[in-house]
């Protein structure tokens, strides 16, 4: 690589590539240029904070939700600043945390330390070369940005119609994805509706309905037939649970279950509940999850996954009660069980259910299907234009059983040798199968710390100069400036 100031390519702008940007920005080693690359139109949104919906609430209080681990309160100080009221331990529209991550990034003065730019690119990325100059971008619409580094944040993947559906995925009423503009606008109020999945998403969807005006029946079906947990507004015993839960080891699934069980056991005559346990071992979970092997990992995967998410992916209370007070209303119904085929018959849909509750499959008529399965994690299933050429190029591989791109403990992905590249980052979501838990901003942030550190190093050791002029950067089109793009609200 030639000398010169350094070019940041971070490619994906939600929530993981804002929060790379901003920890890169608050301590830089030189006056490096950073080129956030989105598919999307805007910045720091990804699926999660895409939504304007007031109605759709952060599953994790405000004091949690700070973009840097170190000061807790930016977050809620960034709300009080803003005339958006909010208490630490409030659940705000998640549409505000947007516009934080946006804000974020604004340039920012610091006396006697380097200055770094940060420009923004609206375009997909469909592959990504390494040649004697260094890493180099090829943009969907033909140009190129050459680099010195790159990070991978592409965020979650929406799951597909099942393959025993895939007939439905063309279908005007059975709806893909319902994050994309105006899917849920041609449903009439009245029609009955049922969902594919009892997770958040579902729970998002029901609730976008209802701030829609929708009167008619939503049943929701998933193959357990469960419905996220609600959050405690004051959580009390965390803090006993957390030194025992640093102390748990094991190699097997049903091991470290009955551990789990037993430390329950003995805090809860303490006051602490589940939700503290929960909370506690989230710190660990990374380590855990390292510690099983393949068989085991795939194990918990089968039997257990579901049930963590029920109650590690929460609802905030106020939308627990709005969910409850729909269910009593005899609006929603949550079913366990898995839908088979679909039959277009007339002005309705007929579903092939196999129900829990029921001996036998049976006709399930319904006038609107809409995938609730929410996102997944094999991103090399998919045909993703991107991710295939890196797989064909062999600068990446799959993570652990398959979920994501390998990673080493720093974040830098792994070859097809298994060797970490010198170039190359992946945050979020992608390094699920490394650390099964990477889809919040509380552990995101943490990476995206220790990413912008190994960065810097890495800009150091390169040799890099200090021109104010960015490197190479985008050939055919120029980075937009962060005041007309990235900070519009």
């Amino acid at each position: 690589m030639d000398s010169g100031p350094a070019a940041i390519a971070i490619v994906g702008g939600g929530a993981s590539g804002a929060l790379v940007a901003a920890h890169l920005l608050r301590r830089p080693s030189s006056p490096f240029h950073i080129v956030l690359v989105e598919r999307a139109g805007r910045v720091g949104e990804g699926i999660a904070y895409s939504t304007s919906s007031k109605c759709h609430l952060l599953n994790v209080p405000a004091r949690s939700m700070s973009a840097f681990e170190d000061d807790p309160g930016h977050f809620v100080r960034w709300l009080a600043s803003r005339g958006l009221p909010a208490a630490a331990d409030d659940f705000v529209p998640r549409t505000f945390y947007g516009r934080y991550l946006r804000e974020t990034l604004w340039p920012r003065v610091a006396d006697g330390t380097p200055s770094p730019t940060l420009g923004t690119v609206f375009a997909g990325v469909v592959d990504l070369s390494s040649g004697p100059q260094g890493p180099e971008l090829v943009l969907d619409n033909g140009h190129t940005i050459a680099a010195k580094v790159v990070v991978l944040s592409t965020g979650m993947l929406m799951r597909q119609f099942p393959a025993s559906l895939s007939g439905a995925t063309t279908h005007p009423r059975c709806i893909t994805d319902p994050w994309a503009h105006g899917a849920l606008a041609g449903i009439p109020p009245s029609a009955t509706v049922t969902l594919l999945g009892s997770g958040l998403t579902a729970i998002d969807v029901l609730l976008a309905l209802q701030e829609s005006g929708h009167r008619g029946p939503v049943h929701a079906i998933s193959r357990h037939g469960l419905l996220p947990r609600a959050h405690r507004t004051a959580p009390q015993g965390r803090e006993v649970l957390e030194p025992p839960c640093r102390d748990l080891e094991g190699s097997e699934v049903r091991s470290l279950l009955h551990q789990a069980r037993q430390m329950m056991k003995g805090a809860g005559a303490g006051g602490a509940d589940w939700r503290d346990l929960v909370d506690a071992l989230r710190p660990e979970v990374p380590r855990l999850w390292s510690g099983l092997s393949g068989d085991e990992q795939l194990r918990f995967r089968r039997h257990l996954e579901r049930l963590w998410n029920v109650y590690r992916h929460r609802m905030a209370p106020p939308v627990a009660q709005a969910v409850d007070e729909l269910q009593n209303s005899g609006i929603f119904f949550v079913h366990a069980g898995e839908v088979d085929a679909v039959e277009d018959v007339g002005a309705a849909l007929h579903l092939q259910v196999k129900l829990r509750a029921r001996a036998r499959p049976y006709a399930w008529k319904t006038d609107w299907l809409v995938n609730c399965t929410g996102p997944g994690p094999h991103i090399f299933e998919r045909g993703q234009p991107l991710m295939d050429a890196l797989l064909a190029r062999g600068l990446v591989r799959p993570g652990p059983i398959g979920m994501g791109v390998g990673t080493d403990e720093r974040g830098r992905v792994l070859d097809a040798q298994g060797q970490p590249s010198p170039w190359l980052w992946a945050v979020g979501p992608l390094r699920q199968g490394q650390l099964l838990e990477s889809t919040a901003v509380p552990e995101i942030r943490v990476q995206a710390r220790d990413i912008a550190l190994d960065i810097n190093r890495s800009l150091v050791d390169l040799g890099t100069g200090s021109s104010d002029a960015p490197a190479g950067a985008c050939r055919g089109l120029e980075a937009q400036p962060p005041t007309a793009q990235l900070l519009a609200s």
